[in-house]
């Protein structure tokens, strides 16, 4: 078997093997490893740090232990350079590759090392092999556990796939790793973009930076209101029957359940729900990762669609920015004064306990309709680099998945 794109010079079949057969060493890590959890020291590298689109370790949240002295824990599960790390619980089939950088580092239970033979193998071309769609796919369905997802170490060893000789795996993981040095590239662009939004956003909604109007003179201080002050709740209901159901994601703002989730989870029968149009606002009582006191999004990729009456509803007057708004509650000001009306113990299955009224008396720092304008235009601009640079990172990633359909067997 030969696959569909090869370098030129490479004409020989490739083989069937298995990673038992490739590797001189597989197992599992081990448990109890919090008691030796510390701010610094060795790394820890739990499932978070592994990947599916790839085979680079994330270690944007990284955890370290610090062993006793003497201690033999930790030891046979010490990684080397260039093991293949492989999760076994949960989320199947997630992958890391262990560079020669990553210095003195641990795994537990929940993550299967892999230690290819170096002398018959490139342990890159082998965990980019393992990272293809078609093999990740074959990861995921070998459940050992039932219910509960889980792979035990003889189907890790007897895991097959096909292989060319090591020449050709090399060079193969060489153009691969090219590749990847410019995915890593682009992604940290694309973070550093978005951290330096944020920073932005903290120190203009702080008022740490201000703008200045056309003539660079200063604009008015900003006003102290409540929201009633400056929107009124909607309650429209959808006597159209309008089918686009709304849910609210952290990422993406206001999204039709049936395109974003492939299915509709809200009731079919939604003429009871409140109607928004483009340009209001929503905002979901539930909290949740980087929405501590709930969400509020815009409406803005659908013209009209329909929301849970859990949701509070809600426009600004025509004296407002509604892009401005959008911003500002993305930055997560109006959390404090939030945080003072949702009663303390009072939560149920992640929703706040959240009145109407008490909603629409939380206190907002609001600038002048000008400045709302300059610092919306500013931060949107923003945005537009920032998706920019998302775009990029993804047209590249596809074309990575692209080749290695085409690249292996």
């Amino acid at each position: 078997m030969v696959p569909k794109l090869r370098f030129t010079g490479f004409n020989d079949p490739w083989s069937e093997t298995s990673l038992g057969k490739i590797s001189s060493f597989i197992t599992s890590g081990s448990r109890d490893w919090a008691q030796y959890y510390s701010d610094c020291g060795d790394k820890f590298i739990r499932m978070t740090n592994l990947v599916r689109d790839g085979i680079t370790l994330n270690l944007s949240d990284l955890k370290f232990v610090r062993l006793p002295e003497n201690s033999n824990e930790g030891k046979r599960t010490a990684l080397q350079h260039h093991d293949i790390l492989i999760s076994i619980t949960a989320e199947l089939g997630k992958l890391g590759w262990v560079p020669d950088d990553l210095g003195t580092a641990y795994i537990n239970q929940h993550t299967a090392l892999v230690r290819p033979d170096l002398s018959i193998v490139s342990s890159k071309f082998i965990a980019n092999l393992l990272s293809t769609k078609k093999y990740n796919n074959i990861l995921n369905q070998q459940n050992d556990a039932g219910a509960k997802s889980g792979l035990n170490l003889s189907t890790i060893k007897n895991f097959g796939f096909y292989v060319p000789n090591k020449i050709e795996q090399t060079k193969i993981a060489d153009f691969l790793t090219s590749v990847d040095e410019k995915i890593t590239l682009l992604n940290k662009q694309y973070n550093l973009l978005s951290l330096y939004k944020k920073g932005m956003m903290q120190k203009i909604f702080s008022q740490g930076v201000r703008f200045k109007d056309e003539n660079g003179e200063e604009f008015p201080e900003w006003n102290s209101c409540q929201l009633k002050d400056v929107a009124t709740r909607v309650t429209r209901k959808n006597k159209e029957n309008n089918q686009t159901i709304l849910t609210i994601s952290g990422r993406d703002g206001l999204v039709d359940q049936m395109s974003y989730f492939n299915k509709q989870i809200a009731s079919k029968n939604v003429i009871g729900y409140y109607l928004i149009n483009n340009g209001e606002f929503a905002y979901n009582k539930s909290y949740s990762q980087g929405y501590p006191m709930g969400a509020i999004k815009m409406l803005t990729n659908y013209d009209r669609g329909v929301v849970s009456t859990l949701y509070i509803c809600f426009k600004l007057n025509t004296n407002q920015s509604n892009s401005f708004y959008q911003h500002y509650f993305e930055s997560g000001l109006q959390n404090r004064s939030i945080e003072k009306i949702a009663q303390e113990g009072a939560r149920n299955h992640g929703l706040l306990n959240i009145g109407v009224n008490d909603f629409f008396d939380i206190e907002l720092q609001i600038p002048s309709l000008k400045e709302q304008i300059k610092i919306s235009d500013y931060l949107s601009a923003l945005d537009d680099k920032i998706a920019a640079k998302k775009t990029e990172l993804d047209k590249l990633k596809a074309w990575k998945q692209g080749l290695l359909q085409q690249m292996f067997i």
